[in-house]
């Protein structure tokens, strides 16, 4: 009998983990899943029956396309590897005889006593291709990131060392991450965060001022101008400050450094004419998250003292399972506003979830809800983050 909760159904869906397990061919794969569906659906559940095939191998060879001898070498196949056991009268009938009390034909509960196994096999396949799915999007975000901090490098100083150094290791970045295994990724990944840390600290020892910062002396520009707390509404169209178009390529970057194959993200903060770092410090930002938030930051930033913009982005892909947010929503606001501005509105969706007033209910439908806006245009993102930071303040 199958394990509490397990029907028929959710043995068929076991068939690529079987197949894999068991070092099946396809054909042998597709015959041991016709062998199951000519069986009774209640036998899998009955502990007093055994699910049995009853079918002929003629049968089963017209049903396959097959020959009668192919569909004969898979039965020996499954019967060796442990799948099923074979009993038929010397004229090679199956069927029940004798009121049930004789069974012939292809008794699949060997396989029965193979399920749990496989259900936790299936169940590490599955978290293992989440595990790669996440360090996928983190590199796909880290990587997005290093292109905006580039940018910003280039025009304050595009022919600085590290510059160079920086834009030759965007260009060799891979274009897909398909082909990449686990080690592969979280070898890349590392790369990325050292290159992302490198290119942020270089931006912010070269933010324009009246004096030349101490080595290692990371700015913290705060809110001190009125353009500082309005509506972030405009369209990806609007020119940087600097003039350069919204979708500009990295200057002087080497071919094809810029084209890489995930999605490419609007940016949604064109029309938010300060970096949101700028703005918003990482200090105000870190003491307005929600000490659920600031534990992610704490892992993700180690020995920082605060967190940089791929930390918030990272502890950001990191709590969405605890919100109940469905990777696809963070896809779409990602791709409508940006990583780092998708991060700061998971911020405010996670410390508005208790909020007396309005609290947030669903925080998928919310990040969801926020990057509609944004593609409209009308997302005030600046607003609820001035409040979330004034309210941290006042308590």
């Amino acid at each position: 009998m199958l394990p509490k909760g397990t029907q028929r159904s959710d043995v068929e869906r076991l068939l690529p983990v079987i197949r894999r397990a068991f070092r099946l061919s396809e054909a042998c794969a597709l015959t041991l899943l016709a062998f199951i569906q000519a069986t009774r659906p209640s036998d899998w559940t009955d502990p007093t029956r055994d699910p049995v095939c009853h079918a002929m191998q003629t049968a089963m060879a017209q049903r396959l396309g097959l020959t009668p001898r192919a569909v004969r070498y898979h039965e020996i196949t499954l019967e060796r590897a442990g799948l099923l056991t074979k009993t038929t009268a010397a004229d090679g009938s199956r069927g029940s005889f004798a009121g049930g009390r004789i069974v012939q034909g292809l008794s699949l509960a060997p396989l029965v006593e193979h399920v749990p196994q496989l259900l936790r096999a299936a169940a590490e396949e599955e978290a293992g291709r989440l595990h790669d799915l996440g360090l996928r999007r983190q590199c796909s975000a880290a990587r997005r990131v290093l292109k905006g901090a580039l940018q910003r490098l280039l025009e304050r100083a595009p022919t600085a060392p590290e510059t160079r150094d920086l834009l030759a290791f965007y260009g060799k970045l891979p274009r897909r991450y398909d082909g990449l295994d686990t080690a592969d990724l979280e070898s890349l990944l590392a790369s990325l965060d050292e290159a992302v840390e490198k290119c942020v600290t270089a931006v912010e020892m070269r933010q324009e001022s009246s004096g030349v910062p101490e080595p290692g002396f990371r700015l913290s520009i705060q809110v001190t101008t009125k353009d500082n707390s309005e509506s972030c509404v405009a369209s990806a169209d609007v020119k940087r400050p600097a003039g350069t178009p919204a979708d500009t390529p990295l200057v002087a970057a080497p071919p094809g450094a810029d084209k890489g194959r995930e999605p490419q993200a609007r940016d949604f903060q064109r029309g938010h004419k300060p970096h949101w770092l700028e703005t918003f410090t990482p200090r105000r930002l870190y003491a307005a998250c929600s000490e659920d938030m600031r534990m992610y930051l704490d892992a993700v930033k180690g020995q920082r003292a605060l967190p940089n913009e791929l930390d918030l982005v990272r502890a950001a892909l990191l709590i969405l399972p605890d919100l109940g947010i469905n990777p696809s929503a963070w896809d779409e606001a990602a791709e409508a506003m940006g990583d780092l501005a998708a991060a700061l509105a998971v911020i405010v969706i996670d410390a508005r979830r208790f909020d007396p007033v309005r609290p947030i209910r669903s925080p998928g439908g919310a990040l969801r809800a926020f990057a509609r806006l944004a593609m409209a245009g009308k997302l005030n993102l600046a607003g609820s983050l001035i409040g979330l930071v004034e309210r941290a303040r006042t308590e």
